[in-house]
């Protein structure tokens, strides 16, 4: 009677997230950063397939191409979170409340607290994405250097002289 034959041995599947960088992980951790206004921490908690944030860390400071993928995602993530305060500050669905035993309309304080305190962290971190579109620097005129005076303070001269 022969012997049975040996059946391949089965390929391990991978457990935990991923170490090695792969161009398609990299595409996908950057499509998730443009596309939401979530850090890395919270990313990697909510999309397990995901290596974890040092290993993303890691890759960032060692891998060229994909440092400035990231830093791309970061600009469109920036511009992401200034569209989100549009958003918020829009939505005025709840701003009012009902006292639900006399009718009468008040406003909702904490609703309208809780959308400024949003509203202010996405600016803040778009300032810190983008400072040049979104910081203080977007927000104050332009100074020549060397007499302190404003572009705007010039053209403003010529027009009046």
């Amino acid at each position: 009677m022969a012997a049975p034959k040996k059946q391949p041995a089965k390929a391990k599947a991978k457990v935990g997230r991923p170490l090695e960088y792969t161009k398609e992980m990299g595409d996908y951790i950057c499509e998730l950063v443009s596309s939401t206004g979530h850090g890395l921490l919270k990313l990697t908690q909510l999309y397990p397939e995901l290596p974890d944030k040092v290993t993303i860390n890691r890759w960032r400071h060692r891998l060229p191409d994909f440092r400035t993928q990231y830093a791309q995602a970061k600009i469109e993530q920036a511009d992401l979170l200034a569209e989100e305060c549009l958003e918020i500050a829009d939505d005025d669905s709840r701003d009012i409340k009902v006292n639900p035993e006399t009718g009468d309309e008040y406003l909702n304080t904490e609703f309208v607290a809780r959308a400024r305190l949003r509203i202010d962290t996405r600016k803040w971190l778009a300032a810190k994405l983008l400072p040049k579109q979104y910081g203080k620097a977007a927000e104050e005129p332009e100074k020549q250097k060397g007499d302190g005076e404003s572009v705007l303070e010039r053209i403003l001269d010529r027009l009046i002289d």
